[in-house]
């Protein structure tokens, strides 16, 4: 494992980024995947198995099925690059780029009190690019080419678990202590029900669990047992990662295989060391994020967030990502990859605007666009009213803080024993920006 060199540079004092007022303009070159794969011309994904380690033939075929399966959906998936207006070098991480920076209070407090009224918040967003969900997976590049965002295919296998994992996350939060009233009412995302299990290094020496998780555990470990529906889904966003953003998953890997080595401690949620469930609770019917940015997660790394829930979603909870100017639709089913850390987001209603689509990409008109049909359709056992107002829309984050990788890549506790021995105390900016690194061209 490689740390950055050590300089004895200082620490430059973190500053606050002022977000505008006025989402930013960014323009789009949009290409669209193909209609029809033709399997047999598809490129298959490199395997890391040989056919001679497979158990049986039946293995085998199913797992060549599987990689065909990746293929097909890698062919059929729309891009959209950045045309001006886009550099993963210039979104807002500290001078350390460990962490995103914190938003300038002023701003925020504009932008949150806006977010409150439907109306006002949409006059914040003029210009900002609608991103509706057609049924194929979407890539969201910047204008050097390389991939920031990764919205997925909803797959049949992931609809087929979904009500599975509705009823296993009711069960979660009735069988969970609560993070106490005090926390949710504080919680910049929202006052929905939260948990924040896992390990982390914040304001410690060594990495430790949460005192959540230590409280919950023998919980957490029976919801993630074999055959659930959360382990099914856990290893699902653990192979989007390793799919899209191989040069992040090398690094939670590294970050991995030193805290198992130095503390003997290994993340319990894949390549992952934390794990929240937002749900709905007394008085809060769904999970609707407040602007915010997670600025203690690791910038050049990636969040992932799946989407639960029977809610009409072409009208509610849309995803704003502000520094790539654009608004996503996210459907039950849905995982979005993002480094969440540098962009501020918030979920967002839509509110009389008729969802459409273009074959190119272009403008929309009453000639060239057509309406999309539901992915996913209201279930006879949701309520109208549930289904219109987005009812019981919930979500789950996986995520990496900063301060298990200020660990384990300088090779120090903590920055201060760092700094004491000469270390810079900066993140491999280069290394994590550069050709095979966090985020790869495409």
């Amino acid at each position: 494992m490689r740390a950055p060199a050590a300089t004895g540079a200082p620490n430059p004092k973190r500053r606050k980024v002022p977000v505008p007022v006025v989402a930013p303009q960014v323009t789009y070159d949009y290409q669209p995947g193909q209609n029809s794969a033709d399997r047999s011309q598809l490129t298959l994904p490199a395997s890391t198995k040989k056919p001679s380690e497979f158990q049986n033939p039946r293995a085998l075929r199913n797992h060549l099925h599987q990689q065909r399966g990746k293929a097909t959906r890698a062919a059929r998936a729309e891009t959209l690059r950045a045309q001006t207006g886009l550099l993963a070098e210039d979104l807002p991480a500290t001078s350390t780029w460990w962490m995103g920076r914190q938003f300038a209070k002023a701003s925020a407090a504009a932008l949150r009190a806006a977010h409150t009224c439907l109306e006002k918040a949409w006059t914040h967003l003029e210009g900002i690019r609608l991103v509706p969900y057609k049924g194929v997976a979407t890539k969201f590049l910047d204008a050097s080419g390389r991939l920031l965002i990764y919205r997925s295919e909803v797959s049949q296998n992931v609809l087929d678990l979904l009500p599975k994992f509705i009823e296993e996350a009711r069960e979660f939060v009735e069988a969970c202590t609560s993070m106490g009233e005090h926390k949710i009412q504080g919680n910049r995302r929202g006052n929905h029900w939260f948990c924040i299990a896992g390990a982390d290094r914040n304001n410690k020496k060594t990495p430790s669990l949460s005192d959540w998780h230590r409280d919950n555990k023998d919980t957490i470990e029976h919801f993630f047992r074999k055959g659930t529906a959360m382990l099914a889904f856990n290893g699902i966003a653990n192979d989007l990662l390793l799919e899209h953003f191989p040069g992040v998953a090398q690094r939670y890997t590294d970050c991995k295989e030193y805290m198992e080595q130095k503390y003997s401690m290994s993340p319990q949620f894949g390549l992952f060391w934390n794990w929240c469930l937002n749900a709905a609770r007394s008085g809060v019917k769904r999970v609707h994020c407040d602007p915010h940015v997670d600025a203690k997660n690791l910038a050049l790394g990636i969040c992932i967030v799946f989407v639960y829930g029977w809610f009409n979603h072409r009208e509610k909870a849309w995803l704003v990502i502000w520094e790539a100017g654009i608004c996503v639709e996210l459907p039950p089913g849905v995982f979005l990859l993002y480094p969440s850390s540098l962009f501020f987001h918030f979920n967002i209603d839509l509110k009389d605007v008729e969802i459409v689509a273009t074959a190119n990409g272009e403008a929309p008109t009453r000639e060239n666009s057509y309406a999309l049909s539901d992915p996913v359709a209201r279930r006879p056992e949701v309520s109208e009213e549930d289904w219109a107002e987005g009812n019981g829309r919930g979500s789950v984050v996986w995520f990496n803080q900063a301060s298990m990788f200020q660990t384990s890549e300088t090779g120090f506790d903590t920055l201060k024993k760092a700094r004491k021995a000469h270390h810079s105390g900066q993140a491999d900016r280069e290394r994590w920006l550069g050709q095979d690194g966090a985020f790869l061209r495409t």
